[in-house]
């Protein structure tokens, strides 16, 4: 066996273990589909490891993130696993422009963020749009 390969194999296997153990997951896909009012987002994980779950964080500039809700993982589940989540609060007025993350949460309650970042503009209605503002009014 050629010696370039088996390192090169062997550092991959290694970058890869460490990422499941580090982060907890591994997500092979990420995305964001603007609907009416909401955002689906959808992520696929090859592999889980001492995961709690995904806390969903959303940004309007880009730059500061908050959580707006957890998925428990599929700890039972055995293969790939697909997760969803509808982001049913997109009304308030800033361009209708949404960014979002995901943060692994252990079971240690250690996190590390997904490194890529979903931008996402979905339609908004006036009664929404409205109701939001008051909404923001009262917060």
């Amino acid at each position: 066996m050629d010696r370039r390969f088996s390192v090169s194999f062997v550092s991959s296997l290694l970058c890869l273990v460490s990422t499941v153990l580090f982060a907890g997951a591994v997500v092979t896909d990420f995305r964001g589909e603007a609907g009416f009012n909401r955002v689906e987002l959808k992520w696929i994980v090859g592999a889980e490891s001492n995961l709690k779950g995904y806390q969903i964080l959303r940004s309007m500039d880009g730059l500061d993130f908050q959580t707006i809700a957890f998925v428990k993982a599929k700890v039972n589940e055995s293969g790939e696993k697909t997760y969803t989540y509808i982001d049913r609060t997109v009304f308030k007025p800033t361009g209708n422009v949404f960014h979002y993350k995901l943060r692994f949460v252990n079971n240690d309650d250690s996190t590390s963020d997904f490194e890529r970042v979903i931008v996402v503009s979905p339609q908004i209605s006036a009664a929404r749009h409205t109701w939001g503002s008051i909404k923001a009014m009262f917060r």
